[in-house]
């Protein structure tokens, strides 16, 4: 029996409830959501394995995460950037940590780039919108065109010394529905906070992902 978290409870995080729940219909789920609408919706669905939690998103999870997960995996289904904000809210709450602007050399590893109010970088490999039960086959159901190597791995392997940059590779547990498992945030606090200088935190799948920047205040 598989055990899920799923943070947000809008249109995918209840695609994700729906979905993983046919794939293992003895599975177990926390949805957590702040909106008791959603919440409402989640529950009119009917699935007596899911324990429904009013609460902001990442407060929960800042409140929750530990070495010992309840969880074996975390669907992140908020409008967030969930490993950057638990950083914040949890590990590195109080530390001195701040945010810092992503460097231009990434957007060149994606066909289309965003940059967010905190200097952070959306990518994607894709200029369109993509089904929402895409199953990230190696040629882009879309448009034909091959993918070759994923996007998460092509941020790892961006990684410099000077500048580290760490990834949570998000997998892939039904159509359209990616995750992890906590241990891997729990990983990355340990490298973040063992880390003397400025450094990248990045989630990403093949085709998808999100990079902001973390610094000591000061630096």
């Amino acid at each position: 029996m598989a055990s899920f978290l799923i943070l947000g409870a809008g249109k995918f995080g209840l695609l994700a409830l729906k979905r993983l729940s046919a794939l293992d219909p003895e599975a177990w789920f926390v949805v957590v959501d702040h909106q008791a609408a959603a919440l409402a919706r989640a529950h009119s669905l009917g699935m007596p394995r899911a324990d429904l939690v009013e609460a902001p998103a990442i407060d929960y999870l800042a409140a929750h995460l530990g070495p010992e997960a309840p969880w074996e995996w975390l669907i992140p289904m908020v409008p967030a950037h969930v490993a950057y904000a638990w950083l914040l809210a949890g590990p590195l709450a109080g530390a001195g940590w701040g945010p810092m602007e992503v460097p231009e050399e990434l957007k060149d590893l994606a066909a289309l780039v965003i940059r967010g109010a905190d200097g952070e970088l959306y990518l994607s490999r894709a200029t369109h919108v993509c089904p929402d039960d895409c199953a990230e086959p190696e040629v882009c159901p879309i448009t034909g065109e091959e993918r070759g190597q994923p996007l998460y791995q092509k941020l790892a392997d961006a990684s410099r010394p000077e500048l580290p940059l760490l990834v949570v590779a998000s997998r892939q547990l039904a159509p359209g529905v990616g995750g992890y498992a906590p241990g891997k945030l729990v990983e990355l606090a340990d490298a973040v906070t063992a880390a003397p200088g400025p450094l990248l935190v990045a989630t990403a799948c093949r085709c998808h992902g999100v990079v902001h920047g973390l610094q000591r205040q000061g630096e």
